[in-house]
């Protein structure tokens, strides 16, 4: 498995937080007291069932990591309808195991075993003795078209297996695995931590397969990934009619902080609601933007709908309109050029493609139409409404895909798993306003947020950008926060986290559990987490203004087509 690039910088101490922090590692770094052997012929003669050991390789200890025995192999995924696959995995199996385990959810379409669990977490993973897994989920990003064989034709037993087969049966024989390494009959606990496509993973463990994980770390998850590749191909295509460059964003993102930074009591450039702010595009016109310009980011503000006007999937937080961008891949939504081609059905030529562009052409065509060469530009929207007949058939064939329908975690809560999810106000690839709208369905299936936070809470991080980066306290660590609330009973109400740049920590603040906002508390040091508080009860992230109101980010049923009912509602039932 490799450990994510994308580095966090260093939290330091936040008094008791941290203090209480560093228990996990202090009480349980004492080594098992029996293991197998880390041989490939002794790991495959244990016997899972399902099972193919491939390699199994003895990693010398290097700080911060203990020595440990790194195993490859497949397990053969069956069931579901659909025919035999065969997912790869990795697992890692320290000599100082903890008694529990700990599995990797993978980003983007997955296909690779890179993790994408938040990276403040990762470090801690083996240095705290736990036994790691993380799965490809039966293909391999290398395969352009591993949905379909011939166009048309779906390779159904990939497809089930990315859905949610192979995260399932690779958990289920990861943990035989360790269980007989170790020669145990249990173990401790299990837990779940992934980013985007792998925050999605998460909560489709916990909402189909239950008694998989006791607690389950959901970042910025893809909760519905037709709804967010319509509306990254409603974003990319404003910018297609209306090309802005760089300097026109940085203006935009400079005016976008003037209006609304002071909202949140103190000028400080992090803006703590963006859904509160007022911010008219039509206000650069002509002195920054062009009328057609400030009507293409209008359309990005809004949100995508169906044919009857009901809200689909909310619209961008303002927060980065702008479309400032930490990633290492190149542009998510803004292009970097104006488009070869406009109006053709390939727009870019030999330019460079935006990455929502990208993932829009694998949900929606790929895995929608099993057929990435049909016409993305013109087949699928027209402006901010989704065509009926694609409506209809994306959500169908992608329904096994969406975990947002709040009545299926009842089993999950039942057992007192634990669901601690967190999402970047400032994201550009996943509308944070959708983890608002799936935790707000949880809170009224469950009782409303009191009740619902015994068992899920959601932290929502001013300036964070996609499960990393941003202007933002980026980098939080939750793997404390999830052992201190499922083995101690202790809730995290905020969880410090921190900014860096040039591997310096400038500004510490805590991240406060929703609906509550972090408030300076009027004098000191605004960059310092000792003046700022989470008020118990406070509810000022459920303000709207009119950004907000644009991007739906406070719309409910029946303005919004509501989970569980997403199939019957499109049709205007």
């Amino acid at each position: 498995m490799k450990i994510s690039s994308r580095h966090i910088g260093p939290l330091h101490e936040f008094g008791l937080w941290i203090a209480f922090a560093a228990l996990p590692y202090v009480a349980f770094a004492s080594a098992p007291t029996f293991a197998a052997e880390c041989k490939t012929t002794a790991l495959a003669g244990l016997n899972v069932p399902s099972m193919t050991v491939a390699s199994a390789t003895v990693v010398p200890a290097a700080a911060p990591n203990p020595e440990y025995c790194d195993v490859k192999g497949s397990v053969e995924t069956s069931g579901e309808g659909a025919g035999n696959g065969s997912a790869n995995f990795e697992i890692q199996l320290p000599a100082n195991w903890n008694g529990k385990f700990i599995f990797n959810g993978v980003g983007g379409l997955a296909g690779t075993l890179n993790s994408s669990a938040n990276p403040a977490d990762q470090p801690q993973f083996l240095a705290r003795g736990y036994a790691t897994a993380v799965t490809d989920t039966g293909h391999l990003a290398s395969q352009p078209t591993w949905e379909y064989g011939t166009p048309g034709t779906p390779d159904t037993p990939k497809i089930v297996d990315y859905f949610y087969r192979a995260v399932h049966e690779v958990t289920l024989a990861a943990k035989q695995l360790v269980k007989s390494y170790y020669r145990t009959e249990t173990i401790r606990r299990s837990y779940f931590d992934g980013c985007s496509n792998g925050g999605k993973m998460g909560l489709i463990e916990a909402s189909r397969y239950p008694t998989d994980y006791d607690g389950i770390i959901s970042g910025a998850p893809w909760l519905d990934p037709v709804g967010t590749s319509l509306w990254s191909l409603k974003n990319t295509k404003a910018l297609i009619d209306a090309y802005i460059p760089q300097d026109k964003f940085d203006a935009v993102g400079a005016a976008i902080i003037k209006q609304c930074d002071k909202a949140d009591g103190v000028v400080d450039g992090l803006i703590q609601n963006p859904a509160k702010c007022a911010f008219n595009p039509d206000a650069l016109v002509p002195e920054t933007l062009t009328q057609k310009q400030a009507n293409a980011l209008k359309m990005i503000m809004n949100p995508i709908r169906d044919e009857h006007g009901k809200l689909i999937y909310p619209g961008s937080s303002v927060g980065n309109l702008g479309q400032e961008n930490s990633s290492p891949r190149g542009p998510v939504g803004r292009l970097d050029t104006p488009p070869a081609d406009p109006n053709g059905a390939d727009p870019w030529g030999s330019g460079t493609v935006p990455g929502n562009w990208n993932l829009a052409n694998g949900i929606l065509l790929k895995l929608g139409y099993y057929d990435g060469g049909k016409d993305l530009n013109h087949s699928i929207l027209n402006g901010d409404v989704v065509k009926p007949d694609v409506l209809d058939l994306v959500y169908t064939r992608l329904a096994a895909d969406i975990p947002d329908d709040p009545s299926n975690f009842g089993a999950y809560f039942a057992r007192n798993g634990k669901l601690l999810i967190y999402h970047g106000y400032d994201d550009l690839i996943i509308s944070p306003y959708s983890s608002v709208w799936f935790y707000e369905d949880l809170a009224a299936e469950n009782g409303g947020y009191e009740k619902l936070q015994a068992n899920a809470r959601l932290f929502m991080v001013p300036g964070m950008q996609h499960c990393v980066g941003g202007t933002g306290p980026n980098s939080f660590d939750t793997l404390t926060a999830l052992e201190n609330w499922a083995e101690r009973g202790v809730a995290p109400d905020a969880i410090p986290a921190t900014h860096s740049a040039n591997n310096t920590v400038d500004r510490t603040m805590p991240l406060c559990k929703f609906p509550e906002e972090a408030h300076y508390k009027g004098t000191g040091d605004e960059n310092s987490v000792s003046n700022w508080s989470c008020p118990a009860k406070d509810q000022s992230l459920l303000a709207v203004g009119p950004n907000g109101i644009q991007a739906g980010a406070n719309a409910a049923a029946p303005a919004r087509v509501r989970a569980p009912a997403k199939l019957a509602a499109k049709s205007g039932n």
